[in-house]
């Protein structure tokens, strides 16, 4: 999902995005949890940051005038949240990827804290107490555990895999990368025509917009959506691959 997002003064709140990869297209700064420490990054006039999206960051301040920027929100599946088709995504780029797996973990600690919520307004009693009984996703000792994990884990990751800035493309090469993409995209389609090879998640093309702001369980299945989408479910009924 991309969106276009105005500033005129104040910085964003430091927070985290709620994705696999965030793509910034406007000056950032990026925080170090355990030393505290950040680094800012200016990107030139076209560029595109991309990173982790669990890194503390925030938008830093404008000082004159009105700065638009160009936001994307990436989230790496191994299936279909809305359908349950595989994506082909390896288990290496998943379930054994330290980072993958750490958003995971988060977003099942979430899931599981929304379900004992519910429940227990429900049955009209306070947060806690539920035991084995539970269902296992809300069950509390497995909350916490999902928790334990995101906790430590990203600790782990702060410490020993701190972030770096690197430009990728220099500017100089900005429209022969994307000529050179946009050919192996047409190259790829013509050998999928060939080859009668349907565009489909299992083929490895993007949801873009028909799987956003939903909420997932720690295996990446289709729980609830946002409330924003909730009052406009027909402008994610569309769907470009």
């Amino acid at each position: 999902m991309q969106i276009i997002i105005e500033f005129r003064s104040k910085a964003q709140t430091i927070h985290l995005s709620d994705s696999t990869i965030l793509l910034l297209s406007t000056i950032a700064r990026f925080h170090n949890r355990i030393d505290e420490s950040y680094i800012d990054i200016f990107p030139e006039v076209g560029e595109t940051l991309l990173s982790h999206a669990h890194i503390l960051h925030e938008g830093l301040a404008t000082k004159k005038g009105t700065r638009y920027i160009l936001v994307g929100f990436d989230q790496i599946d191994e299936k279909d949240p809305l359908t349950g088709e595989p994506t082909g995504l390896s288990i290496f780029a998943s379930w054994l990827n330290f980072c993958w797996a750490q958003i995971r973990f988060r977003e099942g600690w979430e899931d599981g804290l929304k379900r004992r919520r519910k429940r227990n307004r429900n049955d009209g009693h306070a947060l806690g107490g539920d035991g084995i009984e539970a269902n296992w996703r809300e069950n509390r000792f497995v909350t916490s555990l999902f928790s334990d994990l995101d906790s430590y884990m990203t600790k782990f990751l702060d410490r020993f895999a701190p972030f770096r800035s690197a430009r990728l493309v220099k500017s100089e090469f900005h429209d022969e990368y994307i000529a050179l993409m946009d050919r192996a995209m047409e190259q790829r389609k013509q050998m999928e025509e060939e080859m009668g090879v349907s565009r489909s998640r299992a083929t490895g093309y993007s949801s873009w917009f028909k799987g956003q702001q939903i909420h997932l369980d720690v295996f990446g299945s289709y729980v609830k959506s946002w409330r924003e989408r909730t009052i406009a479910e027909d402008k994610f009924k569309g769907e470009t691959l």
